[in-house]
Order: C-alpha cells, then structure tokens, then sequence
C-alpha cells in the first residue's frame, strides 16, 4: 500500500496506545530538536496503529488528532488551492478545509493497515529560510526497499507543525495543487469537494468491503 506514494473498542485500544507512546516519546525526545520530536511522535502513533489490526475506521478515530496536532492543515489547505483561494468567500474556505481534513486523514488510516516490521529512522535535518525545518527519515520496508520521507515545518503560535511531506523528493502536496487547481478552473470549487468527498467515500467503501472478505475468510 504505502509503495503508492506516501474484538476490543477503540477506547480501550487507545489506552494501550497512549502507555506505550507516552513511553516511547520520553525515551526519544531528548537531544532531539523541538520540530524532530514532531514528526518522532508521530511516526511512533503511526507504527502503533499500524501494529494494531484496527479496522479503517478505528484507525481513522485514532489518527484523526495526532494528524491534527501535528500537520498545519489549514495552511496546506490554503497551498493545494494556490491562487484559487483568494477567490473563495469564508465559508467556501472552511468547506474546503474541513473536506481537505477528512480527505489527509483517510489517507493515512488507508495507507497504514498492514503491518510487516516496518520502522522509521530519522536521518538528518536542516535549517531553511523563513525559519523552517527539514526533518529527513527513511522509512525502511519489509523487503529491504527504503522510502524517503522528509518533512518541511513551520512554527505556528509557538509550535512546530508539518506542512509537507516529500516521498523520495515528490512532493504530494504540489501534485494535489496542480490537480486541484486545473479541476477548479474547468468544474469549479463545488465539484472539486464533491470529488474530494467521493474519494473519502471510496476509501472507507474499500477498506469495509476488504474487512468484510477477511473475517469471511
């Protein structure tokens, strides 16, 4: 799935979670750098839900506020629709926002469902203009293979919140600006979500029937 590229509850699933990364974070976060420790918790929430055999939608609960804390959602948002965004009226902005939510988020309960053993490292980082970082990891997979991942970052309010990510040097985000773009130009903004919104529907229609087969198997 993530070569694409990138009967408990959940509460008490969760719980084991949260025991289990509060301890991971302590035993990393020191002599990392505040934008380093971001994106090392969340690939460490990453790698337990991945471990987890959550279904879709569990995952999806349960990375829905670590994305959120960790991404500047609104901010990549306001990227993916480039010059598009000056032109929208206040609500239009939010329902773009809150479709872009759902649509970041679904992505990444749909990428990270089948665990094998394979773990992030951190490889580097780098100081840039406007005072953002570079985080650079390697995601490595279970056959040997290794993805590059790096992730730009920004301080918003004091915090240090992703606002890119770049698998093997291609960056997602600025896929998704060109398509949005030029789909706003030829349907407008109205279709853009509805497409958007079919593709969240698609993902979770797709990850229930999958769910389905496996317990039928």
């Amino acid at each position: 799935m993530l070569r694409r590229i990138f009967a408990n509850s959940v509460a008490a699933k969760r719980m084991a979670l949260g025991a289990v990364l509060s301890w991971l974070s302590l035993a990393v976060a020191a002599g990392q750098s505040p934008a380093a420790v971001v994106v090392t918790d969340l690939q460490q929430k990453l790698v337990a839900v991945w471990r987890s055999n959550m279904n879709f939608e569990q995952r999806f609960e349960v990375l829905a506020p670590a994305i959120e804390a960790s991404h500047d959602l609104a901010s990549m948002a306001r990227f993916a629709l480039g010059s598009q965004w000056q032109g929208l009226n206040a609500v239009q902005r939010e329902q773009f926002l809150a479709t872009f939510r759902r649509l970041t988020i679904a992505t990444y309960a749909d990428r990270f469902d089948e665990y094998s053993g394979e773990r992030f490292v951190q490889s580097g980082q780098r100081k840039l203009a406007q005072g953002k970082r570079l985080i650079q990891t390697k995601l490595l997979l279970s056959d040997g293979a290794r993805i590059r991942l790096d992730y730009l970052l920004h301080l918003q309010d004091g915090q240090w919140r992703i606002v890119n990510i770049l698998a093997d040097g291609v960056s997602e985000l600025a896929i998704k600006r060109s398509e949005y773009t030029a789909f706003i130009r030829d349907h407008g903004l109205a279709a853009l979500i509805e497409e958007l919104q079919r593709k969240v529907s698609q993902l979770v229609d797709e990850r229930q029937a999958t769910h389905t087969r496996t317990l039928g198997s």
